[in-house]
């Protein structure tokens, strides 16, 4: 589990494809160890390896075809977060690192003291998101200023935008969704009460 409260920003040094899945190299900005969970790109990955600095992790067929991760390679950058420890600060929201779906960046609008950046998200989760919810992007916790039956809009102050991969992203990028877990769970408890 994370908060969505990015540590840090690191390009990827190396993809190798092996079968269906892919490994990602990083280097990391904090010591760790193999086996420990780190959200990449807010996506919950295991350390497979280690070789000096560099941290390898390997994700699985059905990671790539839900996740922005198919489309990484050498040179990207990617946001990165250590698992929750029982005792810490909870500063954003629970992230379980568990996509939900991948959007695409349609706009871009930056003043020098905030940044609004609007996604077309896909249909099928449209029901979790609620304006003035919280919802993670790339692994950053956000709160939702707006939506629309397929777009929703967040705001993004300076910090986040300078301390995050969001100031590498284009129009057309895609990012990583995870909806508030909160809402997934109303969700079905809603759905039982009416089965």
């Amino acid at each position: 589990m994370f908060t969505g409260i990015i540590e840090g920003v690191e390009k990827v040094k190396r993809i190798k494809r092996e079968g269906r899945t892919k490994s990602i190299y990083l280097d990391l900005p904090f010591d760790t160890d193999v086996g420990e969970s780190i959200s990449i790109n807010g996506v919950c990955l295991t350390i497979e390896s280690i070789y000096g600095r560099t941290y390898v992790f390997r994700a699985i067929e059905e990671t790539l075809e839900k996740t922005n991760l198919a489309l990484l390679k050498p040179g990207d950058w990617v946001n990165i977060e250590r698992s929750l420890k029982i005792g810490e600060g909870l500063d954003g929201h629970f992230v379980y690192g568990h996509i939900d779906g991948i959007g695409e960046l349609v706009d871009i609008k930056k003043t020098n003291l905030t940044s609004e950046i609007t996604i077309e998200y896909p249909e099928n989760i449209r029901k979790f998101i609620a304006l003035k919810g919280s919802i993670a992007l790339d692994g950053i916790s956000l709160t939702v200023l707006n939506v629309s039956t397929h777009l929703l809009k967040v705001g993004i102050i300076p910090y986040t935008m300078n301390n995050t991969n969001l100031k590498y992203r284009n129009i057309g990028d895609y990012l990583n969704i995870e909806v508030d877990p909160l809402a997934r769970y109303i969700d079905r408890i809603r759905e039982a009460s009416n089965e």
